[in-house]
């Protein structure tokens, strides 16, 4: 078998890793802070306010130990107040340390938090299906667009993968640049990646503590995905993606649905 050389068989992803390098010479890269800029938020959409969360009643082990993909889901719509949870979890704003910082439930290069959240739902209670932005500060949702997505749609979207048609919604994160960039250049790129890594591990263990179905998703058209979203392209592009909802039967079973019946309705 021939030996792998990443420059030569990859040597796109070996530019942008030797083009975020550091070495003596450009060690000192990095900017002053920018100032703090908003998320993407706009005051004149319509608002759908999350309950505060209701906590996880599992610890941290059992939920590491029983996280897996799920590919099988129920039609079965999310209930909001298990979205706040979640979300919560996520990317929340857990508090205040000034009248700017925001504290978070993951780390972020110079605490920029230059990752957004946003959600394209089907079957959430209290939710018009289509694409809602998360505003962490405010802990509520944004509707972006008022749509109903078509499974074949979505199956498109997502390069082929069926089941996020089935999911009860589908978790975009993605990166404004203009947060952190002005900062950290070239090597910001590299933070938000990681950061993005953050904010998915907590959704899914949070996912995983409520009872919830989750499969985390690289596979997408990006253009499309960013349009759909709202996003600018040019400012904002989207990173991961994760299928969230109610796991069926068999995939229920490894975590039991005790913490998602508290707060689902009886079907």
């Amino acid at each position: 078998m021939r030996d792998f050389r990443f420059a030569d068989d990859t040597p796109t992803a070996w530019t942008y890793h030797r083009g975020t390098a550091r070495w003596l010479f450009n060690a000192s890269a990095s900017g002053e802070s920018p100032p703090v800029v908003p998320g993407r938020e706009d005051g004149g959409l319509p608002w759908t306010p999350l309950p505060a969360s209701g906590g996880l009643e599992i610890g941290l082990d059992e939920a590491i130990r029983a996280r897996l993909s799920c590919r099988r889901f129920r039609p079965d719509p999310l209930p909001l107040p298990v979205l706040g949870t979640l979300l919560a979890a996520g990317y929340g704003v857990e508090q205040r340390s000034g009248p700017v910082m925001q504290d978070r439930p993951v780390p972020s290069g110079g605490g920029l938090y230059p990752l957004e959240l946003s959600l394209l739902v089907r079957a959430v209670d209290g939710l018009e299906p289509g694409v809602h932005h998360y505003v962490p500060a405010g802990h509520g949702l944004e509707r972006v667009r008022a749509v109903r997505l078509p499974e074949a749609f979505l199956v498109y979207l997502f390069m082929g993968q069926p089941w996020v048609a089935e999911a009860a919604l589908v978790a975009v994160i993605s990166f404004a640049g203009e947060r952190s960039l002005p900062k950290y250049r070239d090597r910001g790129y590299r933070y938000a990646l990681l950061e993005a890594g953050h904010l998915m591990q907590n959704l899914n263990l949070a996912a995983t503590a409520l009872g919830l179905g989750c499969v985390n998703i690289g596979g997408f058209y990006d253009d499309e995905l960013a349009t759909l979203a709202g996003m600018d392209i040019e400012r904002e592009i989207p990173l991961y993606c994760s299928a969230i909802g109610i796991p069926d039967a068999a995939a229920s079973d490894r975590m039991g649905m005790r913490a998602l019946e508290r707060g689902a309705p009886s079907r």
